[in-house]
Protein backbone atom coordinates (compact mmCIF):
# COMPACT_ATOMS: atom_id res chain seq x y z
CA UNK A 1 0.00 0.00 0.00
CA UNK A 2 1.74 3.56 1.18
CA UNK A 3 4.78 1.73 2.33
CA UNK A 4 7.73 1.61 -0.33
CA UNK A 5 8.72 -1.89 -1.20
CA UNK A 6 12.85 -0.45 -1.47
CA UNK A 7 14.85 1.67 0.85
CA UNK A 8 15.70 3.93 -2.10
CA UNK A 9 12.26 4.54 -2.47
CA UNK A 10 11.85 5.73 0.86
CA UNK A 11 11.93 9.73 1.94
CA UNK A 12 14.99 11.53 2.27
CA UNK A 13 16.95 10.05 5.11
CA UNK A 14 15.48 6.74 5.42
CA UNK A 15 16.99 5.62 2.31
CA UNK A 16 20.69 4.99 3.56
CA UNK A 17 23.01 4.96 6.07
CA UNK A 18 24.86 7.26 4.58
CA UNK A 19 22.34 10.11 5.24
CA UNK A 20 22.94 10.33 8.36
CA UNK A 21 27.32 9.77 7.88
CA UNK A 22 27.42 6.42 9.19
CA UNK A 23 30.32 3.89 8.09
CA UNK A 24 28.33 1.30 6.80
CA UNK A 25 28.77 -1.41 4.68
CA UNK A 26 26.26 -3.51 2.54
CA UNK A 27 25.99 -7.18 2.21
CA UNK A 28 23.40 -9.69 0.71
CA UNK A 29 23.99 -12.93 2.20
CA UNK A 30 23.01 -15.93 0.67
CA UNK A 31 20.54 -18.89 2.80
CA UNK A 32 20.86 -22.02 3.30
CA UNK A 33 17.95 -22.36 0.59
CA UNK A 34 19.28 -20.42 -1.34
CA UNK A 35 17.13 -17.10 -1.21
CA UNK A 36 19.54 -13.67 -0.88
CA UNK A 37 18.86 -10.99 1.93
CA UNK A 38 19.88 -7.64 2.57
CA UNK A 39 21.21 -6.16 5.22
CA UNK A 40 23.55 -3.54 6.28
CA UNK A 41 26.17 -3.31 8.84
CA UNK A 42 26.29 0.23 10.93
CA UNK A 43 29.92 -0.31 11.98
CA UNK A 44 31.97 2.01 14.35
CA UNK A 45 35.77 2.35 12.81
CA UNK A 46 37.44 1.55 16.21
CA UNK A 47 34.82 -1.56 16.47
CA UNK A 48 37.58 -4.35 16.29
CA UNK A 49 40.43 -2.42 18.77
CA UNK A 50 37.65 -1.19 21.20
CA UNK A 51 35.89 -4.55 20.57
CA UNK A 52 33.01 -3.48 20.85
CA UNK A 53 29.32 -4.70 21.12
CA UNK A 54 27.06 -5.69 18.31
CA UNK A 55 23.48 -5.76 17.80
CA UNK A 56 21.41 -8.13 14.98
CA UNK A 57 19.00 -6.03 14.78
CA UNK A 58 15.27 -7.80 13.28
CA UNK A 59 12.85 -5.32 12.35
CA UNK A 60 8.77 -6.02 12.11
CA UNK A 61 6.48 -7.07 10.17
CA UNK A 62 5.49 -4.04 8.16
CA UNK A 63 7.94 -1.77 6.04
CA UNK A 64 11.90 -2.20 4.85
CA UNK A 65 15.05 -1.36 7.23
CA UNK A 66 15.25 2.11 5.96
CA UNK A 67 12.22 3.00 7.80
CA UNK A 68 14.24 1.75 10.73
CA UNK A 69 17.48 4.12 9.93
CA UNK A 70 16.48 6.55 13.16
CA UNK A 71 15.95 3.59 15.72
CA UNK A 72 19.63 2.41 14.60
CA UNK A 73 20.94 5.47 14.09
CA UNK A 74 20.15 6.31 18.15
CA UNK A 75 21.18 2.88 19.17
CA UNK A 76 24.39 3.06 17.38
CA UNK A 77 25.27 6.63 18.50
CA UNK A 78 24.62 6.82 22.66
CA UNK A 79 25.19 2.72 23.36
CA UNK A 80 28.56 2.99 20.85
CA UNK A 81 27.24 -0.53 19.49
CA UNK A 82 27.46 -1.52 15.57
CA UNK A 83 23.74 -2.48 14.32
CA UNK A 84 23.68 -5.24 11.78
CA UNK A 85 20.32 -4.42 10.26
CA UNK A 86 18.86 -7.50 8.41
CA UNK A 87 15.61 -7.13 6.21
CA UNK A 88 14.00 -10.63 5.85
CA UNK A 89 13.09 -12.35 2.16
CA UNK A 90 10.31 -10.57 0.53
CA UNK A 91 11.36 -7.35 2.20
CA UNK A 92 13.01 -4.64 0.75
CA UNK A 93 15.84 -5.16 -1.53
CA UNK A 94 16.06 -8.93 -0.39
CA UNK A 95 14.93 -11.72 -2.83
CA UNK A 96 11.38 -11.14 -3.51
CA UNK A 97 10.17 -14.28 -2.28
CA UNK A 98 6.89 -14.75 -0.41
CA UNK A 99 8.31 -14.35 3.38
CA UNK A 100 7.24 -17.78 5.57
CA UNK A 101 7.80 -18.74 9.72
CA UNK A 102 10.76 -21.45 7.89
CA UNK A 103 12.10 -18.72 5.77
CA UNK A 104 12.56 -16.37 8.58
CA UNK A 105 14.05 -18.86 10.44
CA UNK A 106 16.54 -19.34 7.93
CA UNK A 107 17.55 -15.73 7.14
CA UNK A 108 18.22 -14.77 10.89
CA UNK A 109 20.26 -18.14 10.90
CA UNK A 110 22.55 -17.23 7.55
CA UNK A 111 22.49 -13.59 9.48
CA UNK A 112 24.41 -15.09 12.64
CA UNK A 113 26.44 -17.21 11.22
CA UNK A 114 27.51 -14.43 8.50
CA UNK A 115 28.50 -11.89 11.52
CA UNK A 116 30.00 -14.26 13.87
CA UNK A 117 32.73 -14.51 10.88
CA UNK A 118 33.21 -10.72 10.65
CA UNK A 119 36.33 -9.73 10.68
CA UNK A 120 35.52 -6.59 12.14
CA UNK A 121 33.09 -7.81 14.89
CA UNK A 122 34.29 -9.26 18.18
CA UNK A 123 31.86 -12.85 18.17
CA UNK A 124 31.97 -12.67 21.83
CA UNK A 125 29.94 -9.15 22.25
CA UNK A 126 26.96 -9.67 19.68
CA UNK A 127 23.45 -9.46 20.86
CA UNK A 128 20.27 -10.01 18.83
CA UNK A 129 17.15 -7.58 18.80
CA UNK A 130 13.79 -7.47 18.01
CA UNK A 131 10.74 -5.33 17.98
CA UNK A 132 7.45 -7.29 17.53
CA UNK A 133 7.57 -9.75 14.82
CA UNK A 134 11.32 -9.46 14.85
CA UNK A 135 11.28 -10.31 19.18
CA UNK A 136 9.62 -13.48 17.34
CA UNK A 137 12.83 -13.59 15.11
CA UNK A 138 15.31 -13.37 18.19
CA UNK A 139 13.87 -15.44 19.90
CA UNK A 140 14.66 -17.99 17.58
CA UNK A 141 18.29 -17.05 16.52
CA UNK A 142 18.81 -17.44 20.34
CA UNK A 143 17.48 -20.97 20.62
CA UNK A 144 18.84 -21.70 17.22
CA UNK A 145 22.99 -20.53 18.71
CA UNK A 146 22.02 -22.40 21.70
CA UNK A 147 21.71 -25.40 19.72
CA UNK A 148 24.12 -24.86 17.57
CA UNK A 149 26.65 -23.80 20.64
CA UNK A 150 27.57 -20.74 18.50
CA UNK A 151 28.36 -17.86 20.91
CA UNK A 152 25.20 -15.15 21.50
CA UNK A 153 25.99 -12.88 24.18
CA UNK A 154 22.09 -12.15 24.63
CA UNK A 155 18.87 -11.05 23.48
CA UNK A 156 16.91 -8.13 23.65
CA UNK A 157 12.99 -8.38 22.91
CA UNK A 158 10.51 -5.08 22.57
CA UNK A 159 7.02 -5.70 22.34
CA UNK A 160 6.60 -9.29 21.15
CA UNK A 161 3.95 -11.49 21.54
CA UNK A 162 3.69 -14.94 23.38
CA UNK A 163 2.41 -16.46 19.88
CA UNK A 164 0.56 -15.88 16.72
CA UNK A 165 -2.09 -18.07 18.56
CA UNK A 166 -2.32 -15.87 21.55
CA UNK A 167 -2.46 -13.18 18.58
CA UNK A 168 -5.02 -14.61 17.18
CA UNK A 169 -7.42 -14.70 20.66
CA UNK A 170 -6.67 -10.71 20.76
CA UNK A 171 -7.52 -9.79 17.41
CA UNK A 172 -10.17 -12.28 16.14
CA UNK A 173 -11.47 -14.08 18.97
CA UNK A 174 -13.80 -15.37 16.84
CA UNK A 175 -11.54 -17.25 14.61
CA UNK A 176 -10.21 -19.08 18.81
CA UNK A 177 -12.16 -22.04 17.65
CA UNK A 178 -11.05 -23.19 14.63
CA UNK A 179 -7.32 -22.81 15.38
CA UNK A 180 -6.51 -26.04 15.08
CA UNK A 181 -8.28 -26.07 11.71
CA UNK A 182 -6.72 -22.96 10.28
CA UNK A 183 -3.67 -21.50 12.17
CA UNK A 184 -0.95 -21.96 9.69
CA UNK A 185 2.41 -20.43 11.45
CA UNK A 186 3.23 -20.24 14.91
CA UNK A 187 6.44 -18.05 16.27
CA UNK A 188 5.90 -20.02 19.75
CA UNK A 189 8.05 -17.96 21.94
CA UNK A 190 6.37 -18.85 25.04
CA UNK A 191 7.48 -22.14 24.42
CA UNK A 192 11.26 -21.00 24.14
CA UNK A 193 11.07 -18.38 26.59
CA UNK A 194 11.30 -20.90 29.83
CA UNK A 195 14.12 -22.83 28.00
CA UNK A 196 16.63 -20.64 26.73
CA UNK A 197 19.70 -20.17 29.41
CA UNK A 198 20.82 -17.31 26.89
CA UNK A 199 20.73 -13.74 29.31
CA UNK A 200 17.59 -11.93 28.23
CA UNK A 201 16.19 -7.94 28.35
CA UNK A 202 12.69 -7.77 27.68
CA UNK A 203 11.81 -4.41 26.95
CA UNK A 204 8.07 -3.16 27.01
CA UNK A 205 5.85 -0.04 26.19
CA UNK A 206 3.01 -0.24 29.16
CA UNK A 207 0.50 1.84 26.58
CA UNK A 208 1.18 -1.17 23.13
CA UNK A 209 -1.67 -0.65 21.34
CA UNK A 210 -1.48 -4.27 19.45
CA UNK A 211 0.32 -6.42 21.48
CA UNK A 212 -0.94 -6.99 25.10
CA UNK A 213 1.09 -5.71 27.88
CA UNK A 214 0.56 -8.93 29.40
CA UNK A 215 2.12 -10.96 26.74
CA UNK A 216 5.39 -9.40 27.46
CA UNK A 217 4.96 -9.53 31.53
CA UNK A 218 4.26 -13.43 30.85
CA UNK A 219 7.26 -13.58 28.47
CA UNK A 220 9.51 -12.05 31.19
CA UNK A 221 7.77 -14.48 34.14
CA UNK A 222 8.74 -17.89 31.62
CA UNK A 223 12.41 -16.48 30.75
CA UNK A 224 12.55 -16.43 34.84
CA UNK A 225 12.55 -20.51 34.11
CA UNK A 226 16.15 -20.63 32.36
CA UNK A 227 17.91 -17.41 31.37
CA UNK A 228 21.34 -16.83 33.34
CA UNK A 229 20.46 -13.09 33.25
CA UNK A 230 16.81 -12.06 32.83
CA UNK A 231 15.99 -8.55 32.84
CA UNK A 232 13.05 -6.61 32.17
CA UNK A 233 12.06 -2.82 31.67
CA UNK A 234 8.61 -1.00 31.27
CA UNK A 235 8.72 1.80 29.16
CA UNK A 236 5.52 4.51 31.05
CA UNK A 237 3.44 5.24 27.88
CA UNK A 238 5.25 3.01 25.71
CA UNK A 239 3.64 2.41 22.44
CA UNK A 240 4.00 -0.45 19.97
CA UNK A 241 6.57 1.40 17.75
CA UNK A 242 7.59 4.35 19.65
CA UNK A 243 8.80 2.32 23.34
CA UNK A 244 12.58 3.28 22.00
CA UNK A 245 11.97 7.07 21.03
CA UNK A 246 9.25 7.51 24.58
CA UNK A 247 12.43 5.85 26.75
CA UNK A 248 15.28 8.17 26.38
CA UNK A 249 18.15 8.31 28.82
CA UNK A 250 16.34 5.63 31.11
CA UNK A 251 15.99 3.27 28.60
CA UNK A 252 19.44 3.64 26.53
CA UNK A 253 20.60 3.08 30.32
CA UNK A 254 19.30 -0.18 30.84
CA UNK A 255 20.54 -1.76 28.07
CA UNK A 256 23.75 -0.27 28.76
CA UNK A 257 23.53 -2.11 32.12
CA UNK A 258 22.37 -5.23 30.21
CA UNK A 259 25.81 -5.17 28.24
CA UNK A 260 27.41 -4.77 31.11
CA UNK A 261 26.33 -6.84 33.58
CA UNK A 262 26.60 -9.77 30.64
CA UNK A 263 29.81 -9.17 29.34
CA UNK A 264 31.66 -8.27 33.24
CA UNK A 265 30.09 -11.99 33.53
CA UNK A 266 31.08 -13.55 31.02
CA UNK A 267 34.72 -12.29 30.85
CA UNK A 268 35.71 -12.66 34.47
CA UNK A 269 34.87 -16.19 33.69
CA UNK A 270 31.73 -16.79 36.54
CA UNK A 271 29.13 -18.84 35.75
CA UNK A 272 28.58 -19.93 39.27
CA UNK A 273 28.92 -15.96 40.17
CA UNK A 274 26.92 -14.88 42.93
CA UNK A 275 24.20 -12.84 40.56
CA UNK A 276 24.40 -16.00 38.55
CA UNK A 277 23.60 -18.51 41.19
CA UNK A 278 20.57 -15.97 42.74
CA UNK A 279 18.47 -14.93 39.32
CA UNK A 280 18.39 -11.80 40.49
CA UNK A 281 15.80 -10.83 38.71
CA UNK A 282 14.93 -6.61 38.28
CA UNK A 283 12.57 -5.26 36.50
CA UNK A 284 12.99 -1.40 35.72
CA UNK A 285 10.40 1.40 35.78
CA UNK A 286 11.13 4.34 33.37
CA UNK A 287 9.70 6.84 30.99
CA UNK A 288 12.71 9.79 31.39
CA UNK A 289 9.82 11.54 29.03
CA UNK A 290 12.35 15.32 28.96
CA UNK A 291 14.62 12.60 27.31
CA UNK A 292 12.05 11.34 24.58
CA UNK A 293 13.84 11.46 21.48
CA UNK A 294 10.66 11.99 19.47
CA UNK A 295 8.33 10.20 16.67
CA UNK A 296 9.62 6.94 14.81
CA UNK A 297 9.28 6.86 11.14
CA UNK A 298 8.05 3.10 11.52
CA UNK A 299 4.89 2.76 10.18
CA UNK A 300 1.99 2.51 12.20
CA UNK A 301 0.90 -1.13 12.28
CA UNK A 302 -2.64 -2.23 13.52
CA UNK A 303 -3.34 -3.15 10.12
CA UNK A 304 -0.33 -4.74 9.28
CA UNK A 305 -0.21 -6.84 12.90
CA UNK A 306 -3.59 -7.85 11.88
CA UNK A 307 -2.96 -8.75 8.71
CA UNK A 308 -0.10 -10.51 9.67
CA UNK A 309 -2.15 -12.67 11.83
CA UNK A 310 -4.95 -13.13 8.95
CA UNK A 311 -2.53 -14.71 6.57
CA UNK A 312 -1.46 -16.56 9.72
CA UNK A 313 -4.61 -18.88 8.91
CA UNK A 314 -6.06 -21.21 6.02
CA UNK A 315 -8.84 -18.55 5.62
CA UNK A 316 -6.87 -15.40 5.25
CA UNK A 317 2.40 -16.97 6.45
CA UNK A 318 3.33 -13.12 6.72
CA UNK A 319 4.11 -11.15 3.26
CA UNK A 320 4.51 -8.88 2.35
CA UNK A 321 23.60 2.85 -0.80
CA UNK A 322 26.71 3.64 -1.49
CA UNK A 323 28.84 1.67 0.29
CA UNK A 324 30.93 -1.45 -0.05
CA UNK A 325 28.57 -4.43 -1.97
CA UNK A 326 29.24 -7.26 -1.01
CA UNK A 327 27.83 -10.86 -2.05
CA UNK A 328 28.17 -13.25 0.86
CA UNK A 329 27.59 -17.25 0.91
Amino acid sequence: GDVPRHPNQNPRRYRSPEEHDIPFETHFIRCEDGVSIHSWLLLHPESSKDKLPTIMFFHGNAGNIGLRLPNAYFLYRHLKANIFMVEYRGYGDSDDVKPTEAGLKLDSEAALRFILDHPHVDPERIFCFGRSLGGAVAFHVAEYAERKSLPLAGVMVENTFLSISHMVDQLMPFLTPLKPLVLKIGWNNYKIAPKLKTPILCLAGDSDELVPHSQMLELFELSKKSSTCARMHVIRGGTHNESWALGGKVYLQRIRDFFFEVLATAAADTASSAVVNEKRLDVGMGGDLDGAIGSSAIPTMPTNLVGMTWEATNVGATGSGQSSDKKDK
